[in-house]
Formats: C-alpha cells, structure tokens, sequence
C-alpha cells in the first residue's frame, strides 16, 4: 500500500465567451493529447456549462503532461444510460484507465462494477458513487461546503429572513451533501431562518424558473444559496436585474447571494459587488489529482487512509478510499487571489 502522507438558457457575455473558449479547448486536447502510454477515458456528465468545459480541459492536459494518452472525452447529455454506455464503449475500445464525473451517483455502480470486470480501474472525480469499485475518490467535503455557505449567508442576515435554496440533482451526492450541510447548519445556528427549497437538477432553465417564482413571490426574500454558480448565477442574476431587486452588496435591500464553484463569473461578480460570497470547488486539484491517481490505478499502485502531501485527508468510504480536497470561501477579500482555478481559468 501507497500514502500519500509524506510521499442552456442564455449567459452572460463574459460567461458564454469563457465557456465557448473552454469548450473549444476540450475538442482540441481529446485530438491531441497523449504521445504513446497509458490510454485512459474521460467520462463527462455534460459539457454544456463552464465548470464542467474548464475540468474536463484542465484534466486532459494533466492526463497528457502525465504521459498518458487521452481518449476523446464523453458527454453524457445528464443522460446516466448515456453514460453507461459511453464508459462501456470506452473500455471496448481499449482504455486502460478510467476518469469518470458520474451523472447519477447510484446509476453509476454497474458500470464501474463492469469496468473492474474486466481490469480497467476507475477514478471518480467531483461526485461520488453511491456504490461500486473506484480506484479512488477525489473530490471536496461537500457537506463542508453547504455548512460554509450557510455560516456566511447566516450571519450576514443576522439570523433570520428567508432564503431561497436553489439545488443541485438529489440524485447525485454533491446535490444532496450541499442540501444537508446547508440545512444542518441552519437549524443549529440560524433556526430564525425559513428556506425555501427548489430542485433544478443542475439545469439552468429550471434554476432560473424557480428563481423567477420566487422572487416575484416573495417580496421579501433575504437571500438565495445557489449550489452551483456554474448554472445558476447568470440566470438568477438576470431574474433579480428585471424584478428591480438587483443591487450592490452594502445597499439598502439587497439580496445577499451566495454560490458554489467559484467560476470565472461568479469571481468577477463579487469584484463587482453584486454577488456576496462563494465556496470554491478546488477544480484545478480534481484534474491534477485525478491524472495522478488514475496513472497510479493503471500501473498497479495503491493507497491508504490518512493525512496526503497536498493539505487534505484520504479517507475511507464504504470499500473505497476518497481524497477528501478543501474548498476555499471566497469574498471580495480574496476574490482577485491567484490561486483560485477560476483566476486561472479567466486568464
């Protein structure tokens, strides 16, 4: 054993041009990545919004600077039979190594138990499988994320108001552990608060639609929590902008607006005063750590629990080992800082 312990709706301009550019640099690198080596698949669960553009392009480069040879990336369309299908046809035409963000968290276990079937280990990055063998799991605390979020917004309302929660898919782990930790955080620190609670299933008509209830609903509203500001922010941003009800943080009623992710346009919109805070997902540590782990699963090597060499914590869950990462909260302070993936990816 190994340780690393000491060894769809419209965007905005600026989003819409980031993603295009993302997009484009995926469709680049699945052509050219890899010289000769390890030939890994890249299983996506869409392609259709920055985040996930920006990690299947930073994952492939990390992919080829570690000497494999990169498959050209799937995109399930948020279809999981899709999904399945693809990974199916990735080890049939003869991927080694598996890196796969699932769609549906529970979906995925037959598939990965396909694929250890026939000896092509799987590395699991972002969202977590319900079951089923992965080589390893990298991905941040989401319920840490939640309970960040809810800890800002909390008490930057002082405890009480309304606030409506804007969720991610039930279905997958990051949209549930983002509702709980959120939830549980509220109850025991901020029970004068009411959520209001809508599903969106990572879908950015269906995020904008219910802001749009809401909002026009709820005269008055004291904040939203977006689990995603990848498919929410342009969105709920334009709903808040034609309701009037868009101001900047610091003026009288405006709406504090939490997010998750921290994209190249949530980070520019809290340098512009109009969105408060976001917990920023460690993408750029998903692709590094990702191509690391799955080069490791080809060549036969191993892990185990405890503290890594990179600042987070492997840790056992069910018969699988996840690198637990961290995620950063993220206001004007330091939304400018260098490190954060979505400076990077804006560059």
């Amino acid at each position: 054993m190994q340780s690393l312990s000491r060894t769809r709706p419209r965007r905005s301009g600026a989003a819409a041009m980031i993603f295009a550019c993302a997009t484009a640099a995926v469709a680049a690198l699945t052509t050219t990545a890899g010289a000769e080596g390890i030939k890994l698949g890249y299983s996506a669960p869409f392609l259709t919004d920055p985040f996930q553009a920006i990690m299947a392009n930073q994952t492939l480069k990390a992919v080829a600077e570690a000497g494999m040879e990169a498959m050209p990336a799937t995109n399930a369309n948020g279809d999981a039979g899709k999904q399945a299908t693809d990974i199916r046809n990735l080890v049939s035409a003869g991927a080694k190594v598996l890196i796969v963000n699932p769609t549906d968290s529970q979906a995925i276990v037959p598939v990965l138990d396909f694929a250890a079937s026939k000896s092509v280990p799987a590395v699991l990055i972002d969202i977590a499988p319900a079951k089923g063998k992965a080589a390893m799991i990298v991905r941040a605390d989401n319920k840490g994320i939640g309970a960040k979020a809810c800890e800002a917004l909390g008490a930057a309302i002082g405890g009480k108001g309304k606030v409506l929660s804007l969720m991610g898919d039930q279905a997958t782990t990051n949209g549930r552990d983002r509702t709980s930790g959120f939830n549980e955080c509220m109850k025991a620190k901020y029970p004068g608060v009411t959520i209001i609670e809508q599903p969106t299933y990572w879908k950015t008509d269906k995020a904008t639609s219910a802001a749009q209830t809401v909002v026009t609903t709820t005269p008055d509203l004291t904040a939203i929590y977006m689990q995603s500001d990848s498919v929410m922010l342009a969105g709920v941003l334009n709903v808040l902008k034609s309701a009037g009800k868009l101001t900047k943080v610091g003026e009288p009623n405006h709406i504090f607006l939490a997010t998750v992710d921290g994209t190249p346009f949530a980070l520019e919109k809290i340098r512009e005063d109009l969105v408060d805070v976001t917990v920023a997902q460690p993408l750029d540590l998903y692709a590094k750590y990702g191509a690391f782990y799955a080069k490791a699963a080809a060549e036969g090597k191993t892990f185990s629990a405890g503290p890594t060499d990179h600042g987070s914590e492997i840790v056992p869950v069910g018969d699988n080992l996840m690198d637990y990462l961290p995620a950063t909260v993220v206001t004007k302070a330091n939304a400018s800082d260098p490190s954060l993936w979505g400076n990077q990816s804006a560059k």
